[in-house]
Formats: structure tokens, sequence, C-alpha cells
């Protein structure tokens, strides 16, 4: 009986519906004081910060000649997406109080709670 039980387990955390659930779970309760996405807005000054860093001459995290390009906006979107940038993003909350979010712990959220079913 523990075995099967073991298994519905396994089944259920690897489930991408049973994370978002939890995930909407820790925000009723409290636990996640943010929204688990990145907004257009935060993603647009990520992209601006780092392409002009790359135009400023600062060393790409990726081969542009992988991307076929050495356009800064195009190098800066493909970091992001790969998760390679160590950026902090910080968010007031409607109380007052400021929370800091990696880039790539709230992509990781972002990913997992737009799962299609």
């Amino acid at each position: 009986m523990s075995s099967s039980n073991q298994t519905s387990n396994s089944v259920l955390k690897e489930d991408p519906l049973a994370s978002v659930l939890s995930v909407i779970d820790e925000l009723a309760k409290g636990k996640l004081t943010y929204p688990p996405r990145i907004t257009k807005y935060e993603l647009a000054r990520v992209v601006a910060a780092r392409a002009k860093q790359l135009a400023m001459g600062a060393q790409p995290l990726v081969n542009p000649q992988e991307l076929g390009t050495y356009d800064p906006i195009f190098i800066a979107l493909e970091e992001i997406r790969r998760g390679l940038l160590p950026f902090v993003i910080m968010r007031t909350l409607p109380n007052g109080k400021h929370v800091r979010i990696k880039l790539k712990e709230l992509l990781d959220l972002s990913r997992s709670f737009d799962v299609k079913l």
C-alpha cells in the first residue's frame, strides 16, 4: 500500500497542475507575497539594462555567432530566455514593503505557472 502511495505522491510532484495549485495556495495563505509572473515592464527594463551593458562592451554570456547576430537586444533576450543573468528585481508591495526576487527564480515560477493543459 505504501508503494502505491509513494507513486501517487511522485506523480503529484511532477504534475504541472499540482505545482500551479501549490503556488496559488501559497499566494492565498500569504506565504508568497508577490505574483509569480514577470511583468512586461520588468522584462523591458531587464532587456534594456542588459542591452545597454552589451552595447558598452560587456561580454555576452551566449555565443553571438550561434545566434547569427550581434544585436545587443537579441543577445539580451537570449540570455534571459536561458536564465543566465544574475539580475534581481525589486518590487514594491501595496503595504510599502520591498521584495527582492531573483530573475531566474521569477522566470522559473512564471514558466511553471503558464503551463498549457
